[in-house]
């Protein structure tokens, strides 16, 4: 059926060209491999006179011969690209035939068998079906083949195609029949430079439109050669090699004075035509400019100096007595107010913070949604409620509305809506930087999980840091504590001369009481071995109490944020306090810090800049720092910093990223 239509195109084109030599009956001349209908001006003829004969526009002459302009001379030649005017141009575009490629997906560190699924819009049944080795998980450089959807071969559903070695934006766009705007609104991962071999793209085949476009074309300038003119001299003149000047005079075999010559020139013609007859290096020559701003309009990036912020949180201010969870997001929005504040006018643009309470009822937060002004944000802040990010989230997919949730660590709408800012670094971004950390730093301890036999809460953790010691075949051993565990029956796994790194499964406190006390034996009487302990984020909520218990035994602890310069953070709390008149509420993390580190965040890196990207500079805050990075080229933005604290007498911290 393919070659079929591919006989059926070719024959439409071949009809199509032999129909227009017929309509405009003019001679044609060969000139350097292309074809050009040439015509001898008679005597009186203007440029008008002669495109109503020949059935051409008078711009379509002048555009070629551009001398033309300036009026026509007896038996000057004028000339026009037969491939200009074939019927072959105007014919409605066709649907290109492909056979949908084998898509293979390289495993990153953090991705996981449910994320990959969420990616391709696939279930996981379908992924291991195509990937049985896969059934019992991925890890990173594995490689999987992502089973094929069922749109046919001349769809303009969303395929998926792997960039391959010198191919461009440009290239990818003629090979579907697609458009550049339309690559850039389902890949925002690939602005500014980021095309590269081997990464993933979403493509929507046959989707053209008619687009401005600029054209390489030959023009022809009539010269009168004069006495010692040469064929060389004459090409150096103009610029062009003496094969290309003959090639334009095919007929003329010696110069003569006073002879006319026509000399061919590079010419570029604005012109608006289909882009599916457009090649790769007339896009490339056309969008190369001006990538950026067909990236903002396809994003509905508003590009000016102004920035729209929206704060949509459950105030819940229609209660007189408002539940504490409503405090925290008035302390966050204190905070973000804060920042506002502190930046004066260094951000260069006027900022706008408009503020909406959800009340923590959808019905109001579809209400809200539905006002016009919240189309033209720049950002949005969601609630965690899972139904409501949810709707804030589809909302700036459709609106281009930059939506950040940083109050709602397992949502994952990220993976497959490029306009979601993920604050808190997902689990298996967190644990994948974790795991990196612990390559470097205890490659050669051995591994003893405490084990909690009853916990179900942090499974996701422990088992992402079980699954990679395993696979790195790092000596490790699995304690379960019942019971208090005692010093002796600990000090029996460690041997003379080794270290050890003790990793809990629980973060609970009920279960840090059981393991601290033989710990910090341990440390202190097995001399002969090096001892230290990865501790849970949730252990950040016990400092007050076992401060001195972790420094003991040499901890380490992670988390998504921590604040390591407590100085700095009191020149906030002051300013809190005495804008606002009471301080910040004490909780992990602490809200109001969060709103002023996201607020600054923001300010700082949208002042020079429309929107945030995987190339936006690193934030170094009080109580979390950022580094961007996308989920795919077709995803949204997630977070990968991660804090570690080592507890060893002098609290260091430190940020980092898979």
């Amino acid at each position: 059926m393919k070659f079929r239509n591919k006989i059926l195109f070719g024959m439409l084109c071949l009809l199509g060209a032999t129909m227009s030599q017929a309509d405009l009956k003019l001679p044609i001349k060969n000139i350097a491999g292309d074809s050009y209908y040439y015509y001898k001006v008679g005597g009186r003829e203007t440029v008008e006179s002669i495109a109503s004969k020949i059935g051409v526009t008078p711009q379509d002459i002048i555009k070629y011969n551009p001398s033309a302009s300036q009026g026509v001379t007896k038996k000057q030649l004028l000339f026009l690209p037969v491939s200009a005017f074939s019927q072959s141009a105007t014919l409605p575009s066709q649907n290109v035939a492909f056979a949908p490629e084998t898509v293979k997906h390289n495993v990153k560190k953090s991705e996981t068998l449910y994320g990959i699924s969420k990616l391709y819009d696939i279930s996981i049944d379908e992924l291991v079906a195509a990937n049985p080795e896969a059934i019992n998980g991925v890890k990173e450089g594995d490689v999987l083949i992502i089973p094929k959807k069922g749109p046919s071969a001349t769809s303009s559903d969303i395929i998926y195609h792997t960039i391959q070695a010198g191919e461009s934006m440009y290239s990818v766009s003629r090979k579907y029949n697609t458009t550049i705007e339309s690559l850039l609104e389902l890949n925002p991962g690939i602005y500014p430079n980021h095309f590269v071999t081997g990464d993933v793209i979403q493509v929507r085949p046959n989707t053209t439109q008619n687009i401005a476009l600029k054209k390489n074309i030959k023009q022809f300038y009539p010269y009168t050669v004069q006495k010692g003119d040469t064929y060389d001299k004459v090409a150096a003149a103009h610029g062009i090699t003496e094969q290309e000047l003959k090639a334009a005079n095919p007929d003329v075999k010696k110069l003569s004075k006073g002879k006319v010559i026509y000399i061919p020139q590079q010419g570029v013609d604005n012109t608006h035509v289909n882009s599916s007859t457009a090649t790769a290096q007339e896009l490339e020559q056309t969008y190369s400019g001006k990538i950026g701003q067909v990236y903002n309009e396809v994003h509905h990036l508003k590009g000016d100096n102004v920035l729209n912020i929206a704060i949509v949180l459950p105030f819940q201010l229609q209660k007189e007595n408002k539940p504490r969870q409503a405090e925290f997001y008035l302390d966050f929005y204190k905070g973000f107010l804060l920042a506002i504040d502190s930046l004066g006018n260094q951000v260069g643009k006027k900022v706008n913070v408009n503020v909406f309470d959800t009340q923590h009822n959808l019905n109001v937060t579809d209400s809200l949604l539905a006002l016009d002004q919240m189309k033209r944000m720049d950002i949005m802040i969601a609630p965690g409620e899972p139904k409501q990010l949810q709707r804030c989230n589809n909302f700036g997919k459709k609106y281009g509305v930059t939506v950040v949730n940083c109050f709602s660590p397992n949502n994952d709408d990220y993976a497959d809506n490029p306009r979601v800012l993920q604050v808190n670094s997902p689990t298996s971004y967190m644990t994948a930087a974790v795991n990196d950390w612990i390559d470097s730093k205890f490659g050669d301890y051995n591994v003893i999980f405490l084990d909690d036999p009853y916990n179900t809460e942090d499974k996701d953790i422990y088992t992402n840091i079980q699954e990679h010691i395993t696979s790195s075949k790092k000596h490790y051993q699995v304690v379960s504590v019942v019971n208090s565990l005692d010093y002796a029956t600990l000090s029996n796994y460690l041997d003379p001369g080794s270290d050890y790194l003790f990793i809990p499964t629980s973060g609970s406190k009920a279960f840090l009481a059981k393991i601290a006390p033989a710990l910090k034996q341990v440390k202190q009487k097995r001399y002969d071995c090096g001892v230290a302990l990865l501790g849970f984020p949730q252990y950040f909520n016990y400092l007050k109490e076992y401060r001195a218990t972790f420094e003991a035994i040499d901890t380490y602890l992670f988390s998504r944020f921590f604040v390591a310069n407590e100085k700095r953070a009191k020149v906030i709390e002051n300013k809190f306090t005495h804008k606002f008149g009471d301080k910040m509420i004490v909780t992990t993390p602490c809200m109001g810090l969060l709103g002023f580190d996201l607020g600054t965040y923001l300010l700082t890196s949208l002042k020079t800049s429309n929107e945030l990207n995987s190339d936006t500079p690193a934030f170094d805050g009080i109580q979390m720092d950022f580094d961007l990075e996308r989920a795919s080229n077709w995803g949204g933005l997630i977070n990968r910093c991660v804090e570690l604290v080592h507890l060893n007498g002098k609290t260091m911290r430190e940020s980092i990223i898979k």
